[in-house]
């Protein structure tokens, strides 16, 4: 038995009717000889079992919230449950709009939270695997571990041991019963009291580290909650779903990053403000203050083990710079205070929030979503972001099962809290895929949603060409 983090149980708070926290991802097989049975889809994720520990987990909630949930090795663990077959008739839009309806449906509690789908039927002759996971599994580190492992038959390392997973074959646990569970969740607030002092005075000294940085650097940081203008990106609640997947040029925006002299980072965001900025042109218009970005950022140093489960992340807020008309300009400006904002959260902590969360009993970070959405539901009020952007390191060359490539492999998160739209970027081979999932209210037209992406991309490569006096990649 393994008891979640704070964070993780944070996720199972927030999965509320209209808000799944389903983290998903969809690849497309490309070639003739691509095709790929249910048959060998499940024998294959069967021999990945032992490398995916959160797999055969059942999520147990403690009476009275007093402590995060449980998991527990599954007794009643079957892989043909999540692994399934679905017929989609039409091509990408057709592909997209079932992967939507796919995001829109809670995963069964019941069971260990994941699906797998193997996709046929589509018009061109192609398939498509989906994965859904929910996101109090992992976060994007243990997501990387996952994927690369349901999508591809590349040998890996065993994984370390770790809380949770101590190495040794699967052996199926019995479900607690209240008892034991209410033992256990006394037992673990008494230890994690003995944490609170020295959290009291990390606490302190952060604070008093981001504002003197604060004093000195001269960049205005917005602040992580209520300080974006609410705009038609923000909804609640809504149970549709709406998804678009994007492909760019990674040599392109390199390009572009190199002309400017800014991170990688900072030309998706500029990608996106962009597109941001089209969209809302005709749906109320681009408010004078700047829309703002939430971007995760991981807690673990570098070098840390591999690991595939857990969240241990927080997110620094940024400015879109949309009150910036000129693109160029506005790449710098979200470069300088994109810069400065993942240094106030570095002096604060990567990791602050998430330890509090740990010892905090779960009914009271279940007093503060409720309280976050009644405050998303009064329309008078600013909303903590605009979008949620996300950008990973993929893999430099695609992913192939028995040599059947994956053309396309787009991961994607959950939009929620009110942020409507969730861009998910990472590189895959020579190109970086965006998945874009949001609410059907907020992405009433998807496909312009990706024009829009495309059109802000062409447009920055095209001043890195003018700069730099030579053509894009």
């Amino acid at each position: 038995m393994h008891r979640l983090n704070g964070e993780d149980a944070g996720f199972l708070h927030m999965d509320l009717p209209g808000q799944p926290m389903n983290s998903m991802v969809i690849g497309v097989l490309a070639g003739e000889h691509a095709t790929l049975t249910l048959a060998e889809l499940r024998a294959h994720l069967d021999s990945r079992l032992d490398e995916l520990p959160s797999w055969r987990w059942r999520i147990v909630g403690v009476p009275g919230d007093l402590q995060p949930p449980v998991a527990v090795r599954d007794p009643d663990f079957d892989l043909g449950a999540h692994v399934r077959e679905v017929t989609v008739s039409g091509g990408p839009a057709e592909l997209e709009a079932w992967f939507a309806s796919l995001a829109e449906e809670h995963l069964p509690t019941d069971r260990p939270l994941w699906q797998v789908w193997l996709v046929t039927g589509l018009d061109d002759g192609s398939q498509a695997v989906a994965l859904k996971f929910h996101h109090a599994l992992a976060d994007g580190a243990g997501a990387m571990t996952t994927i690369a492992r349901v999508f591809s038959d590349l040998p890996f390392d065993p994984l370390p041991p770790v809380p949770g997973h101590d190495g040794r074959p699967f052996r199926a646990e019995r479900v607690p019963g209240r008892l034991r569970l209410l033992v256990g969740a006394v037992v673990t607030m008494l230890v994690m009291l003995l944490r609170v002092p020295w959290l009291v005075v990390r606490t302190v000294r952060a604070v008093r580290r981001v504002r003197s940085e604060r004093l000195g650097s001269g960049v205005d940081v917005p602040q992580p909650s209520a300080g974006a203008p609410r705009t038609a990106l923000n909804s609640l609640g809504s149970p549709h779903r709406a998804y678009v997947r994007a492909s760019l040029d990674l040599a392109d925006l390199k390009a572009v990053k190199t002309a400017a002299g800014v991170t990688l980072n900072d030309v998706v965001l500029a990608v996106v403000a962009g597109a941001c900025e089209r969209h809302l042109a005709s749906r109320g218009g681009v408010p004078e203050r700047p829309l703002l970005a939430s971007v995760p950022m991981a807690a673990e140093a570098p070098g840390a083990p591999v690991r595939q489960f857990g969240n241990r992340f927080w997110s620094f807020t940024t400015s879109l710079a949309t009150d910036v008309a000129d693109p160029w300009e506005r790449l710098q400006q979200i470069s300088t205070v994109s810069a400065a904002a993942k240094r106030r959260l570095e002096l604060l902590g990567v990791d602050l929030v998430a330890d509090w969360l740990d010892v905090l009993p779960p009914f009271l970070a279940k007093q503060a979503i409720r309280g976050t959405l009644e405050r998303m539901a009064d329309p008078e009020q600013d909303v903590d972001a605009s979008i949620l952007v996300s950008n990973v390191r993929g893999p430099a060359e695609p992913y192939s099962l028995g040599g059947r490539v994956f053309g396309d492999l787009h991961i994607d998160g959950p939009p929620s809290n009110g942020v409507g739209c969730n861009v998910m970027v990472w590189s895959y081979g020579q190109r970086m895929l965006l998945g874009v999932l949001a609410y059907a209210d907020v992405l009433d037209d998807p496909q312009e949603f990706r024009a829009a992406l495309t059109d802000s991309c062409a447009e920055l490569v095209e001043l890195a060409r003018e700069r730099t006096g030579r053509p894009a990649a």
